[in-house]
C-alpha cells in the first residue's frame, strides 16, 4: 500500500511542477508581451508632440543675423620676452536686437580695457594657431557677456587680425 501511495505521489508531482513552470513562462511572455505592446502604443500614440519645433526655432534664430556693432581697432603688445611683437585686431559683435546695442555703448571702456589686459597676456605662440584663436574668441565671449548680464552677445567676429 505504500507503494502505491509513492507511484501516486511521484505521478501527481511531476504533472503539478511541470504545470507551474508552463504557467510561469507564460506570465513572463505575456508580461513582455504587453510592455512591448504599452511601450509601443505609447511612443506611437501617446508621446508628447516632439521638440523639432522647438530646434527649428533655434535653427531660425541662429541663421537671423543680428545687429552688427563694431569696437575700435585694438592694437596691442603681445606678452613675449623679445617685446618686439603686436596685435592689432578688430572686433564687430553680433547682438540680439537693438535693445542690447544700445546697452551696450555706456560699457564700451570696460569692455575695451578688458580686451586690452587679455590680449596683452597671450604670447606669440598662443596667439598664432588656429585654435588659440578660436580660445580667444570663445574667452572674450564668456566674457562680454559677464559685462552685459542678462544681455547677450551672440557671436563675436574678427575682421581684422594681424601679428608682427
Amino acid at each position: 500500500m505504500a507503494d502505491d501511495l509513492e507511484k501516486e505521489a511521484e505521478n501527481g508531482d511531476a504533472p503539478k511542477k511541470k504545470s507551474k513552470v508552463l504557467l510561469f513562462g507564460l506570465i513572463g511572455v505575456l508580461v513582455l508581451l504587453l510592455g512591448g505592446g504599452g511601450f509601443f502604443a505609447y511612443t506611437k500614440f501617446m508621446k508628447p508632440a516632439p521638440a523639432v519645433s522647438v530646434v527649428k526655432l533655434k535653427q531660425e534664430n541662429e541663421n537671423k543675423i543680428g545687429v552688427m556693432v563694431p569696437l575700435d581697432p585694438f592694437v596691442v603688445n603681445l606678452s613675449d620676452p623679445s617685446g618686439k611683437r603686436y596685435l592689432k585686431l578688430e572686433i564687430t559683435l553680433e547682438l540680439g536686437d537693438n535693445t542690447t546695442a544700445d546697452k551696450l555703448k555706456p560699457y564700451t571702456p570696460k569692455i575695451r580695457d578688458m580686451v586690452i589686459m587679455f590680449l596683452t597676456s597671450l604670447t606669440f605662440d598662443e596667439v598664432m594657431t588656429p585654435e588659440g584663436k578660436i580660445r580667444i574668441r570663445d574667452e572674450l565671449l564668456a566674457r562680454f557677456n559677464m559685462i552685459l548680464r542678462p544681455n547677450k552677445i551672440k557671436n563675436i567676429y574678427f575682421t581684422n587680425f594681424v601679428i608682427q
